[in-house]
Order: C-alpha cells, then sequence, then structure tokens
C-alpha cells in the first residue's frame, strides 16, 4: 500500500465516489463501468452507500412503485453477488429481470434498474476453467449491449482490473468508465462465500469518515470515458505555462462580433479572454414590430473558434457568455417593421492580453484510450499511457514513457516520478499551446498531470497552479466538439479544480495567482450558466470576478486588469437577461468603462474596439429600458469608435459585425425622432449605409480563401436593410421625391426577399421575411397604384405567386 497521506486518500476516494454516483445517477442504458477496489470492507461499504443513496431516488413518482407491491418502490439500483458456478453477469441480470420484472402504470414502464456486482475476488480461489469462463462472458457483453436496457457496475481488485486488457480486449473495448479507490488490500477469506455486506443504513454511517468528509466542491471527481483513467487532480509544471487563447481561431473559439439581444431566453457562447463568455448561435426571434441589434462581440476571431482557459502563467480570461434568445411575435403588416435579430447575435466579449499567438483549431480526433493510473499504489507502482499511433510525431513521448517505465521499476522517488510525468505532461501541454488541443491531447495530459498530484508533496507551492492548469485542461475539454454529452461534468471538474486550487493558494507568496484562479473560476461559472442556473452561477460569476479584482491592482497589472473588467461587464450584460436588467447593465457600462482607461487604442486597437463594442452593445440594451434617445446616442458614439479601428482591411469579421449593430442602433434612433422627419430621414440613411458597409464585408470574407464565415445571420441584415428602405418610402413626412421612393422599395423588396431565400429551411423566420414582403408589395400599390403592383410582382419569383397573391 501507498504512503500517501491518509487525508489524500479521503480526498481521492470522495471525488472517485461523487463521480461514480453521479454515472449512476444518469439512468443511461447500456453503460460497462468499472470500480476497483482491493479493500472489501471498504468496498462493501461504497457498494452499500450507492444503493443507500440511488436505490429509491424518487418517491413521489407512481412509476416507481409496483401495483402488487404495497407501496415498495421499483429500485433503480441492484446489487447482485457474481455466480460462482455460472459467472455470467447478464444471465444474472436476465434472471433478477424475470423474477421482478418492471412494473407498468398505464402506457408507462418503470425504467430498468442498473447492476453492481460484486464478489469477483471469490473467482481466485475457483478453478481455471470457471476463471476462464468468467472471462469469456465478459467478451460477450459487447454483442449484448444492444439488448441490455441496463446499466452494469462491475466490482473488481486490482490484480482483476489489470488482466482485463489482454485476458478480456472486447470487453475493454466496450467500457465507458473506470472508478480506482485507495485502500489496503483485503486478504480473501478461507470460505469461497462472498462475505455479507453492511445493510444501506450502516454503510451511510461507517462511510461518513471515508467518503463523505471531504467537501465534494474542492475536489476535482474522477470518470472516465472510453479511456480507463479516473480523472484525479492534475498538476503542471513548475514552470508556468502561457495562456492556451492567445489565438482567436484556435481552441473553439467563438467570433465575437454580433448584436445585442433585446431580451435573453436561451444561453450561448461568446469570445473573449478565458474560459469566457463566448459567442453562440442561439435562436433568435425577427420580430417584425421590436427588433434589436446583435451583441457585443470580441476580437477580429475566427469564427467557429471558442476561448481557451488561462493558465499558470497568465491570468488572463474569455469568461463564458450566452447569447439570449427572444420569442417571435406574429407580424403585424400595418405598423412599421423593425430590423429583426440575427439568428446568431452574440454579446459582449472578453479582451485578452497581448502577445497574441497562432494556432489551428482543435483537430477532430477521439479521445486517447489509456490505461488506468492506480490511485492507490505508491509512487512507485506501475502507471502506462498508451500514446495512440498519430501522437508520436515531432517530439516523441515514447522514450519519456519508457523513461518513465524505468522508475517504476526502479522503484524511483515520488518526487523524481512526478518531474518525469511533468514533462510528459509538459509536451502535450506545450502541442495544445501550439493550438493543436485535440480530445485526445488534452486527456493525455490531464493523465500526465494527475499522476503528478499522486507523487506530489503536500507542502509544495505548486499545488495551485497545477490544479489551475487542470481546472483549464478540463474547461478545454468541455468544449471539446467530441464530447457534447460530458461537456457538464468536465466543467464541473474544472471548477472544482479551480476551487481546490484556491485552498492551496499562499497570497504572499503567489501573488499574481490568486487573482488569475478566481478569475479563470469567474470565467468557467459563467459557462456553467449556460448549462444550470443561469442567474445562479452569473452571480457566482461576478464574485469571483470581484474577488480577482481585488487582488489584481490596475498599477502592477494593467492589462489583466483591464481583461478582468471587460470579462466583469460581460457577466453583468448575461445577468441583465436574467434579473433587474437595468441595475446590471450599469454595472457592465461601469465595468466596461473602467477597462478602457487601461488600454491604449494605437498599442491594443483591437482590444480597444473589442470593448467600445461591447460597451455600445451595453447602451443599446439601456436604451430599450429608460431614456432611450440619450443611451442609443452613446450606443451610436461607441460603435462608431471602435470601427476607428476595426476597419474592412483589418478585421473584416469584427467590422462587419460592428456594422450590423451601429445599423441598428441607428434605426432605433429614428424611430424616436418621429417628430422630425429631417433628422429621421438621416438616421435611418445612415442605417442603410451601415447595413450595406456589413453585406460588403460579408462578399469580401466569403470570397477569402478559405471563407470566413459570421457569427450573426446576414439574413437578418438584409431583412433589417429592406425595413429601413421600406420606412423612407413609406413615412409620408420625410421629404423624397417619387422616383425615389419607387428606388426605396425597390431596395425593400430585393432584400425581402433575399432573406426570404435564406430563411427557408427557418419557417419562423421565413413567414416574418414574407410579411416584410407583401407590406412592401402593399406599399408599391398604395403609392404607384395597380402598374405599381405588377412593377413589384414582376420582381417575384414565380414560385412564391401562389402563396402572395391570395393575401394581397
Amino acid at each position: 500500500m501507498t504512503d500517501i497521506p491518509f487525508r489524500k486518500i479521503l480526498g481521492l476516494n470522495q471525488q472517485t465516489y461523487q463521480c461514480l454516483k453521479l454515472a449512476l445517477s444518469l439512468n443511461l442504458r447500456r453503460q460497462i463501468f468499472i470500480a476497483v477496489c482491493d479493500d472489501l470492507t471498504l468496498r462493501d461499504r461504497l457498494a452499500a452507500q450507492l444503493l443507500a443513496e440511488l436505490a429509491h431516488p424518487s418517491p413521489n413518482t407512481q412509476l416507481n412503485r409496483t401495483p402488487e407491491a404495497s407501496g415498495q418502490r421499483y429500485p433503480r439500483l441492484v446489487t447482485l453477488d457474481l455466480s460462482l458456478s455460472d459467472p455470467n453477469p447478464i444471465v444474472q441480470v436476465a434472471q433478477w429481470l424475470s423474477q421482478s420484472p418492471p412494473p407498468k402504470t398505464g402506457n408507462r414502464r418503470a425504467p430498468m434498474p442498473a447492476f453492481q456486482f460484486v464478489g469477483i475476488e471469490h473467482l481466485t480461489r475457483q478453478s481455471a476453467a470457471v476463471q476462464r469462463l468468467f472471462l469469456t462472458h465478459l467478451q460477450g457483453i459487447e454483442r449484448s449491449l444492444p439488448v441490455l436496457e441496463s446499466s452494469l457496475l462491475l466490482w473488481m481488485p486490482r490484480p482483476w482490473f489489470r488482466s482485463m486488457p489482454q485476458s478480456a480486449p472486447e470487453f475493454w473495448r466496450c467500457r465507458t468508465g473506470v472508478f480506482e479507490f485507495v485502500g489496503d488490500p483485503t486478504p480473501l477469506p478461507t470460505a469461497s462465500t462472498p462475505q455479507p455486506r453492511m445493510r444501506p443504513q450502516e454503510a451511510m454511517a461507517a462511510t461518513a469518515a471515508q467518503v463523505t468528509q471531504a467537501a465534494p466542491a474542492k475536489t476535482v471527481p474522477a470518470i472516465a470515458k472510453t479511456n480507463g483513467l479516473p480523472h484525479s487532480q492534475t498538476a503542471a509544471s513548475a514552470k508556468h505555462w502561457d495562456e492556451l487563447d492567445h489565438d482567436p481561431a484556435k481552441l473553439n473559439q467563438t467570433t465575437a462580433d454580433t448584436p445585442p439581444v433585446a431580451k435573453a431566453k436561451a444561453p450561448q457562447l461568446g469570445s473573449g479572454d478565458r474560459p469566457a463568455n463566448s459567442n453562440g448561435t442561439g435562436t433568435l426571434a425577427h420580430q417584425p414590430v421590436t427588433a434589436s441589434p446583435a451583441a457585443p462581440a470580441g476580437r477580429n476571431q475566427a469564427p467557429g473558434a471558442r476561448p481557451a482557459p488561462a493558465s499558470t502563467a497568465s491570468s488572463r480570461v474569455i469568461p463564458p457568455t450566452q447569447t439570449p434568445a427572444a420569442k417571435t411575435q406574429p407580424p403585424a403588416t400595418p405598423a412599421p417593421r423593425q430590423p429583426v435579430k440575427s439568428d446568431a447575435a452574440g454579446q459582449p466579449a472578453q479582451v485578452k492580453p497581448p502577445q497574441v499567438q497562432t494556432g489551428s483549431k482543435p483537430s477532430q480526433q477521439t479521445i486517447v484510450t489509456t490505461s488506468t493510473p492506480k490511485q492507490g499504489e505508491s509512487a512507485a507502482s506501475k502507471v502506462s499511457i498508451q500514446v495512440p499511433p498519430g501522437a508520436t510525431e515531432a517530439v516523441q513521448p515514447l522514450p519519456l514513457l519508457q523513461q518513465i517505465e524505468l522508475l517504476h521499476q526502479q522503484q524511483a522517488p515520488p518526487a523524481v516520478l512526478a518531474n518525469a510525468y511533468r514533462t510528459l505532461g509538459n509536451l502535450y501541454r506545450d502541442r495544445i499551446e501550439q493550438g493543436d488541443a485535440s480530445p485526445q491531447n488534452l486527456m493525455i495530459a490531464i493523465q500526465a498531470y494527475e499522476q503528478v498530484l499522486l507523487c506530489l508533496d503536500e507542502a509544495s507551492n505548486l499545488w495551485a497552479d497545477i490544479l489551475n492548469d487542470l481546472g483549464n485542461l478540463y474547461w478545454m475539454l468541455s468544449r471539446s466538439p467530441l464530447s457534447p454529452d460530458q461537456a457538464l461534468p468536465y466543467l464541473q471538474q474544472g471548477i472544482q479544480a479551480y476551487q481546490l486550487a484556491l485552498t492551496k493558494v499562499d497570497p504572499q507568496a503567489q501573488p499574481q495567482t490568486l487573482p488569475m484562479i478566481q478569475n479563470n473560476l469567474g470565467a468557467a461559472y459563467a459557462d456553467l450558466a449556460r448549462y444550470q442556473e443561469p442567474a445562479e452561477n452569473l452571480q457566482r460569476s461576478v464574485q469571483a470576478y470581484q474577488q480577482a479584482l481585488r487582488h489584481r491592482k490596475a498599477d502592477v497589472e494593467p492589462l489583466r486588469y483591464a481583461s478582468t473588467q471587460n470579462n466583469l461587464g460581460t457577466t453583468y450584460w448575461n445577468l441583465a437577461q436574467h434579473q433587474q436588467p437595468k441595475v446590471n447593465l450599469k454595472q457592465a457600462i461601469a465595468a466596461y468603462s473602467e477597462a478602457l482607461r487601461y488600454y491604449n487604442p494605437k498599442q491594443e486597437p483591437l482590444n480597444y474596439a473589442m470593448i467600445q463594442n461591447n460597451l455600445g452593445t451595453a447602451y443599446w440594451n439601456l436604451a430599450q429600458q429608460e431614456q432611450p434617445k440619450d443611451w442609443l446616442g452613446l450606443a451610436l458614439g461607441a460603435y462608431r469608435m471602435a470601427l476607428k479601428y476595426r476597419t474592412l482591411e483589418v478585421a473584416p469579421a469584427a467590422f462587419a459585425a460592428t456594422q450590423n449593430n451601429l445599423g441598428t442602433a441607428y434605426w432605433h434612433m429614428a424611430n424616436h425622432v418621429k417628430d422630425d422627419a429631417e433628422a429621421r430621414l438621416d438616421y435611418l440613411e445612415q442605417a442603410i449605409a451601415a447595413y450595406k458597409a456589413t453585406l460588403v464585408a460579408a462578399e469580401k470574407l466569403a470570397k477569402s480563401p478559405p471563407p470566413i464565415p459570421l457569427n450573426f445571420d446576414l439574413n437578418a441584415t438584409h431583412n433589417n436593410l429592406g425595413l429601413a428602405h421600406y420606412q423612407i418610402a413609406s413615412d409620408p413626412h420625410v421629404l423624397v421625391e417619387s422616383q425615389a421612393r419607387s428606388n426605396h422599395l425597390e431596395a425593400s423588396l430585393h432584400h425581402h426577399l433575399q432573406a426570404l431565400q435564406g430563411w427557408q429551411q427557418k419557417p419562423e423566420f421565413s413567414q416574418t421575411a414574407l410579411s416584410c414582403l407583401l407590406q412592401t408589395i402593399r406599399a408599391f400599390y398604395s403609392q404607384f397604384g395597380i402598374q405599381g403592383q405588377n412593377l413589384a410582382l414582376s420582381k417575384v419569383p414565380g414560385h412564391l405567386l401562389p402563396q402572395i397573391l391570395p393575401q394581397l
């Protein structure tokens, strides 16, 4: 047994148990979990506690009650002793279900329970034939998965676990997760029958000291999908590694330039400085009567990319944001129509410190399959990390693996092993920094750093930095396109790593580490708000950023201070979509304004422009709440200032997004000066010019090799531009010549047709464009008679006429 401090053993077992419990509580079908535990007493306690906590989780639903069982609920978890005469788990499950079939209420049947098997250790005393029979049955589990409606959890000691990859390779390939517990091996009793297990009540009391003692929020849970590794705590190198979010085009960052949204519904991602508020593609309403501009965004970034986390060497963070969606209202044809919101409207983005590096987007690779590290073994115990083919290019990890193998054989001291694993982790960390943030590279780095933590001295000052880097890696893994189902668990593990890191920081010895971790934690909470409890998690994000700012002084780290202020502003902006919009939007404006003080537009033009864009969007949102003309005037000024540096030549995607925002702000301002025909005409013409500039930039981006996608809906821009033309042509107070009115109506017709064609696959939005189109054709008739209507209809594609003519 390893010489691991008892407190650390508790933490490792706690995190592993919580993750195992979470995996089982999801009630997924056809999952194969392996729990490794040499301490049979601890195993029985853990199995009994799982049974006590998960067997009957929902006493209030009728499906949990058998009609004939006098009120007893149908279990969600069943414990079975492996049969030593015929060790076939699938047959035992089938026998149990035949004796206790799930009850049926009406047309609904109770969900199938999961089954945990204990007693595998007793096979050690059985004949070789029985042991081979058990392995043969395991090999057949994969063929039984299509008809298996339950999940299986197999408790086995480490010797049996180690034999699985070679003795039952098909079973090993189909495993879902591996969970390892630390404990001294228990000698088998002379009898070959399983020992009695504790009742659930006994187990709950007995495991209070071993399982529930450590606070879950301060440990990193361990769950593995497709690789056998438990996710314990990982370590980074003594040398701080630079942030992974330097390049906007890598690490799944989203583009950062879309119009603000009036009302938030569905959270989305944004771009920014660290695990941050990132842009996403939300479903936004295209309301003919209530329009909204596009949300603020980040610097010129490659669309589709998302921000990466900040490492121990840097504190920049891109807090995750959310793009709200508004409900669509039926078109009101008699009333002037507002610009519609972009389908992918984003929100304020986070700013990054300088020294931006370039990199590629994450490669689409599968997570590496590795052999499971042994949490409960000593530093000298053997831990292998299998590197997949193709991952050994450039700097070769194979010599490092061979060195680690040799160190284990020589029973090297923990410090030596820690350094070796840290070197391996750094190798893959460097690949991630260079843009290859594939899931397999992230997982290997995590696995290597996890082994460092097992060997790291409790008093080491590397704990905080290591756990911060671990939180970053989990955060990045949560955004991996190959793990959408695991996004939330990975993100939660990242948050727990940050929280544990905060308990390891020495503010005196590491004055810059504390604000960095708080900054990253704020970003992760903002990302968590996309999945659950948006208002609560955004408030936690605000608190974390505020804590970071208490320790991050502007005169010491001005750019990082400004970055955190920008992140705080974005979180306030998102929080305003859920509660107290006036209060939170003013807080966002204050934070953005403070951030601007520390960016010199000559030295940081794109960062400065990004925050001006964010500030403009916050002003625009506040204009929807109070004093519209005043706040819209400030929004226009902020957008125009941003466009001084977001030019078509330097940052075409950011230029397009801010021009789109500017056009919408001008359109809204025109609606607030209806009593001043000259000013109204000027604002509408300015809106048209901004929207046209957006289309020019979009065309340039589409022709660039490779084409750069926009992070806002260009069809919405067409529809908004059509509305602006329509309003000039249809407003009797605006003095324009007859030919000019006809030209405006023709332009309106053209752009509404463009929007209608682009929204063919979005019925809700296409209906809005169709209503705008009908409104324009009616205007042709009202101003130019039947000749004008015929002119309009001649420009409409023939396949639309049967749909349009009955409505005129």
